[in-house]
């Protein structure tokens, strides 16, 4: 069995630590360790286990937990950012963080892309990020200078204030 763990079966590994990183936080294990429950929880978000993003939305909760908000930022991020995996709410709760500045963009590029596609295909944030992306045109964040852009959306904004009016 042991061989398999090492050789062919490493994928296998990772879901063994998940669950043992499962038992640890519930308090099935020896003790209720949180420092062993993060350094399993943060193996497993590294590597090939089909458990990688449960582990890695616990390691984001955990820094939410803690106040270390640009920490939980990443990894929010980097769960939005695998298109593989399709989290329901994680661009709802990277807005949140973004609204409340509770974290930062590493990569200027991915900052407008980011407002772009919750502009396109999350109504909630819809406005929020027209003004994001407003910005970004203005003030040259990754993509260049746009003030026919700029206006577009400018007058979209008016016009469905006008409407609601």
């Amino acid at each position: 069995m042991k061989s398999c763990l090492n050789q062919n079966c490493s994928k296998f590994k990772y879901d063994a630590k998940f669950y043992l990183a499962k038992q640890y936080e519930n308090g099935l294990g020896l003790s209720k360790n949180s420092s062993k429950t993060f350094d399993l929880y943060s193996q497993v978000s590294n590597n090939l286990s089909k458990f990688k993003y449960d582990a890695k939305i616990w390691l984001a909760s955990h820094f939410d937990n803690k106040k270390d908000n640009q920490k939980a930022f990443e990894f929010y991020l980097d769960i939005y950012y695998d298109k593989l995996q399709n989290i329901k709410g994680i661009e709802l709760l990277l807005a949140e963080h973004v609204k409340k500045r509770l974290g930062d963009f590493k990569d200027y590029k991915k900052v407008f892309e980011f407002y772009l596609d919750l502009y396109s295909n999350v109504p909630e944030c819809k406005s929020f990020a027209r003004d994001y992306i407003i910005k970004c045109y203005t003030l040259r964040i990754g993509i260049s200078k746009d003030e026919e852009k700029v206006y577009i959306l400018e007058n979209k904004a008016l016009n469905n204030i006008e409407k609601k009016d």
